[in-house]
């Protein structure tokens, strides 16, 4: 497969202009996420009040990440998205009302039962919190535990959605979704106190669920008290979901295990991780799982239609311009990693300190980004391939690795250590993932991802030793305190110089993926062009 033909797949049917929609809305969706982030550190600082809110928003955050979140998408789409395309779409919609009633009863319970144990869950959580500390977290946990159930619901909805190929609407819910947390922090933060931030969850996932409904009406699906177990295409759908679950399930267990280490090392410690975490998942949310998302319904149909070729051209070219695409965001965020925290979050009670914890944090996240990114594309073609097991198989021992190396490093190297067991853990789930697809396509080009890695991540380095050296020669605008537009203008500089070298090397080394992203971008404008005259 060439790059040329898997470029031409993506132009020929809109991928490129969906992902650009879906882009644009997921960035707007961080930049919220970002403002949302502010406004709580600095109205709460990284002390214990906003560590008890982090601390308590894993135990709703951890059922629906298990039971509905990316488990929805992976076991659901393909399977509807193969009825959609054989033209059974009353079947198809009959499948989505059993699945959302199904896990409307069991989010149901789950929240009831997390309800009543909120106190052991929360101090298995949290062991290093005081008993008044482990008294707010449990309020705050039990306020948020109908966020999951109505999150539920919004993932069936993004699931159908996506596998008509309609993205908008689903990526305005997490819009909604930090818009109402925003306001909640803002106009009932000085009178709740943190308790606002726990009602603002609330508010968002009704939010997300109701963006999403008048679209979803709008292609035929009727609301039904209806739950069909014989359904063959219903209880294939249960069958992807269980593996799936697992492997989000043992995925959260490593988020609960970091929580507790992290929560050991003192106040501002869960602030800071989580903090530098949601950093790392803005070019992987702008990037890496749009694209994903966008392809995801793609590659089903051509699977369900036997459609190989353009199915591997397609994961092909995607994994590879994804490395090309993370590799210098990386490399230069780890050189830049102190100017972007200050200048993102060094405000109000977010002080030095707290500035110079999340940025060590940070660089060691970053070392993981392009593994992140190339995940939310390779973990979807074994989706596609109605295969669940071998993605959960792949994340259980990225677990087991991330679990083992957080224990290990957390003493040496502090809260940078979790950081560098995530990233280490990531790349070995990605290579995993790559060798099990490579057995099971043999057309699927995995040397030619290999040697753009190996490329990418040498322009890399180049940029990041110029960036570096540029921030370090300016001095006084890069340093902790200075102003924010010196900071502002410092870094763009560097990230100029750092990112006109990346391409320079990449030039110098003839790196495919510069001319096809440029390809792509010229193709896209000459289109928009030709449709404005």
């Amino acid at each position: 497969m060439n790059g040329e033909g898997g470029r031409g797949r993506f132009v020929r049917s809109g991928l490129v202009r969906a992902g650009l929609i879906l882009s644009i809305a997921f960035l707007v969706s961080r930049a919220l996420g970002y403002v949302r982030t502010v406004v709580f550190g600095a109205t709460f600082g990284t002390g214990p009040e906003l560590d008890a809110f982090f601390a308590a928003f894993r135990v709703p955050d951890l059922i629906f990440q298990v039971v509905a979140a990316g488990a929805m998408g992976s076991a659901l789409i393909p399977v509807i998205a193969g009825l959609f395309a054989t033209g059974e779409r009353a079947h198809a919609w009959r499948v989505v009302a059993t699945v959302a009633n199904l896990l409307l009863g069991a989010m149901a319970v789950l929240a009831v039962i997390a309800f009543i144990g909120a106190p052991v869950l929360v101090r298995a959580l949290a062991p290093g919190f005081d008993e008044p500390a482990l008294a707010r977290t449990t309020e705050l946990t039990r306020i948020m535990l109908a966020a999951p159930v109505l999150l539920s619901l919004g993932a069936v909805a993004t699931s159908a959605l996506n596998a008509e190929s309609r993205f908008t609407s689903a990526a305005m819910a997490p819009i909604v979704y930090n818009l109402a947390m925003i306001v909640a922090a803002v106009v009932l933060g000085p009178s709740l106190g943190v308790a606002a931030l726990a009602w603002g969850v609330v508010a968002g996932a009704a939010g997300h669920l109701l963006v999403q409904l008048p679209a979803l009406l709008g292609l035929g699906f009727r609301p039904a008290v209806r739950i069909d177990l014989e359904d063959a295409a219903a209880r294939r759908v249960l069958g992807l979901l269980a593996p799936r679950a697992l492997g989000l399930g043992a995925s959260q267990i490593t988020f609960i295990v970091m929580t507790a280490l992290a929560s050991s090392l003192g106040e501002g410690s869960i602030s800071s991780y989580t903090i530098a975490f949601s950093l790392l998942q803005i070019p992987v949310g702008v990037i890496g799982v749009p694209l994903g998302v966008v392809i995801f319904p793609s590659m089903s149909r051509d699977h369900a239609l036997g459609a190989v070729e353009t199915y591997v051209a397609m994961v092909t070219r995607s994994v590879r311009l994804l490395v090309f695409a993370m590799v210098p965001i990386a490399a230069i965020g780890i050189a830049l990693r102190a100017p972007v925290v200050e200048l993102l979050f060094g405000y109000g009670k977010f002080d030095a300190a707290a500035v110079e914890r999340t940025a060590a944090t940070l660089a060691l996240f970053l070392i993981g980004l392009p593994a992140h990114a190339a995940i939310a594309v390779l973990a979807r073609a074994f989706y596609a391939r109605q295969d669940t097991r071998t993605p959960v198989a792949a994340a259980l021992l990225a677990v087991a690795v991330n679990t083992l190396l957080g224990v290990a490093l957390v003493g040496p190297l502090g809260l940078p250590g979790l950081a560098l067991a995530i990233a280490i853990a990531a790349w070995i789930e990605a290579a995993v993932l790559l060798a099990a697809l490579g057995r099971r396509v043999p057309t699927f080009e995995l040397p030619g991802i290999l040697r753009v890695l190996a490329e990418s991540i040498a322009a890399g380095a180049g940029s990041a030793v110029v960036a570096a050296a540029v921030a370090t020669a300016l001095g006084g605008m890069l340093a902790p305190g200075a102003d924010k537009l010196a900071i502002l203008v410092g870094a763009a500089i560097a990230t100029v110089a750092g990112g006109a070298t990346y391409v320079g090397v990449a030039v110098a080394l003839r790196i495919p993926e510069l001319p096809s992203i440029v390809g792509l971008v010229t193709e896209q404008i000459r289109r928009g062009r030709g449709r404005g005259s």
